[in-house]
C-alpha cells in the first residue's frame, strides 16, 4: 500500500539524483524542498483530499524533478566553485612551504628573486620553471576571482564560477607537474636517496593533481547534466 511518505520520498530521490554539487549544499536544498512539499501536502489534506492524493498534488505543484533540479543549478555551481577555490587557497601555502623547505634542504641558487631553483637544475628545465610561475599567477587570479564572484561581490561581478574555479585549479597543474618532474629527475640522479621533505612535497603535489583531475571530471559532468559529484 502506497503511503504519502513514499510518494514524497520517491520524488525527492529523483530530484537528488539530478543535483550536482557539494554534499552539504545538496542536503540543505533537499531538506528545504522536503519541508515545502510536506507543507503543501498538509494543506491539500486539510482541504479534504486523500493523504496519498494530497502528496501527489504537492509534488505536482513543485514541477518535474528535472525542472526543480535545474532551478538550483546556479546555486550549486556557486557552492561547488567556492569550495574548489577554497581548497586551492588553503592547499597552496602548505604545498608551497613543503617545496620551499625541500629546495632549501637541497641548496637553492643565491639569487634573492624568483624563480629559485635547485642546485644542478638542468638548463632545459628552466623554461618549465618560468611557465610554472606564470601558471601560479593564473591560479591565484582565478582563485581570488572565484571567491569574489561567489561572495559579497557576486551582484557586481560577472559570474561564471565553475569556469573561473576550473582556471584556478588548472593553473596549479603545471606547477605540480614541473615540481614533481624536477623531484623525479633529482631522485634519478641519486638513486637510493630519498629525503623526507622532497618526498612529502611530491606526495602533496600528486594529491593536488588528483584533485585537479577530479575537478575537471566533475565540471564535464556538470556541463553534461550527468550524475552528481559525490563529495
Amino acid at each position: 500500500m502506497t503511503r504519502p511518505e513514499d510518494v514524497m520520498e520517491s520524488y525527492l530521490a529523483e530530484v537528488a539524483g539530478r543535483l550536482i554539487g557539494p554534499a552539504r549544499a545538496r542536503r540543505d536544498i533537499l531538506a528545504e524542498l522536503a519541508a515545502g512539499i510536506a507543507d503543501a501536502a498538509d494543506a491539500h489534506a486539510a482541504a479534504g483530499m486523500d493523504p496519498v492524493q494530497a502528496a501527489h498534488a504537492a509534488v505536482a505543484e513543485f514541477g518535474g524533478p528535472d525542472q526543480v533540479a535545474g532551478g538550483f543549478r546556479a546555486e550549486l555551481a556557486a557552492a561547488q566553485a567556492r569550495r574548489t577555490a577554497l581548497t586551492v587557497l588553503t592547499s597552496g601555502p602548505l604545498i608551497g612551504a613543503l617545496w620551499v623547505g625541500a629546495a632549501l634542504a637541497a641548496g637553492i641558487d643565491a639569487r634573492p628573486i624568483p624563480p629559485w631553483h635547485w642546485a644542478g637544475l638542468p638548463a632545459g628545465a628552466r623554461p618549465a620553471v618560468h611557465l610554472a610561475m606564470i601558471a601560479l599567477a593564473i591560479a591565484i587570479a582565478g582563485t581570488l576571482f572565484t571567491l569574489a564572484t561567489t561572495g559579497r561581490l557576486a551582484r557586481w561581478l560577472p559570474a561564471r564560477p565553475l569556469a573561473t574555479a576550473a582556471i584556478a585549479v588548472g593553473g596549479t597543474a603545471p606547477i605540480d607537474i614541473t615540481l614533481v618532474t624536477l623531484f623525479a629527475a633529482q631522485m634519478a640522479g641519486a638513486p637510493g636517496r630519498l629525503a623526507v621533505l622532497p618526498a612529502a612535497a611530491a606526495t602533496a603535489s600528486l594529491g593536488r593533481l588528483a584533485f585537479t583531475a577530479r575537478t575537471a571530471r566533475d565540471r564535464l559532468i556538470a556541463r553534461g547534466g550527468g550524475a552528481p559529484a559525490r563529495q
